[in-house]
């Protein structure tokens, strides 16, 4: 972030929200359809004989790329117009997030904020929800701030190459990996009843990686997540404005 940029600066976390994504859902089936009716009437009228017969068949095969490229920028312009209301905003002392509710949590340098951050990566476990539709390869990179019985919580998903950047930075607080196989049951009884968050383990809880997977848990409910673009944006401004 530079210093030209004014506060306070909103960041809209979540965009792959709920609503967005069963619009989108429903907006491929009935792009699959249209796309199918109008390529089968344009091959029917413009066509040789041939390909008219195979109008059907070729339209079928072809509807799928083009509902693809109308659902790929449909979405890219709902994120930009359909807010999940969930914020981060960045202000001239601290950062202030807000939830969908309209619940408020606000931490500032006069606070003495305590940082904790952490990654994992996202293979070798059952994955569900959000996680799922990242790339197994990605590295999930989250920061805690904590002050009093106040905290925000922050993450992002980064492919390896940009992840790497974060991981080998020399940043006032380091990175700490945590290792999701550790508790995550990867039986065949398990993956058929399907993904869930598991129980943490005591012994886990109460040794060194403890109070990162206190801050993991606590991200699964109330974890505000930014595009990796906003996120470096978010941790120039807190290592800024808040000393850490």
């Amino acid at each position: 972030m530079t210093l030209g940029e004014t506060n306070p600066r909103i960041l809209h976390a979540d965009q792959e929200h709920t609503g967005l994504r069963t619009a989108v859902f429903a907006l491929l089936f009935l792009s699959l359809i249209v796309a199918f009716l109008g390529l089968r009437a344009l091959l029917r009228a413009v066509g040789t004989d041939w390909i008219v017969d195979y109008a059907f068949a070729l339209s079928c095969f072809g509807a799928f790329p083009v509902a693809v490229g109308i659902i790929w920028v449909a979405e890219r312009y709902m994120k930009q117009v359909w807010p999940s209301g969930r914020t981060v905003t960045l202000i001239s002392n601290g950062v202030t997030v807000q939830t969908e509710a309209g619940n408020q949590v606000t931490l500032t340098q006069e606070q003495g904020v305590v940082p904790l951050a952490w990654h994992f990566d996202l293979q070798g476990w059952q994955r569900g929800g959000r996680e799922r539709r990242v790339p197994q390869n990605w590295t999930c990179l989250a920061v805690e701030l904590k002050a009093s019985k106040e905290q925000i919580i922050v993450f992002t998903y980064l492919p390896p190459d940009q992840a790497d950047q974060w991981l080998g930075q020399k940043t006032p607080f380091a990175f700490h990996q945590i290792h999701p196989q550790r508790i995550y049951d990867s039986s065949w009884r398990k993956r058929l009843a399907g993904p869930r968050r598991p129980e943490i383990p005591a012994e886990i809880i109460t040794g060194k990686d403890g109070p990162y997977w206190l801050a993991e848990r606590r991200r699964w409910i109330d974890g505000f997540e930014l595009p990796p673009e906003e996120f470096e944006t978010f941790m120039n401004h807190i290592q800024t404005t808040l000393e850490l």
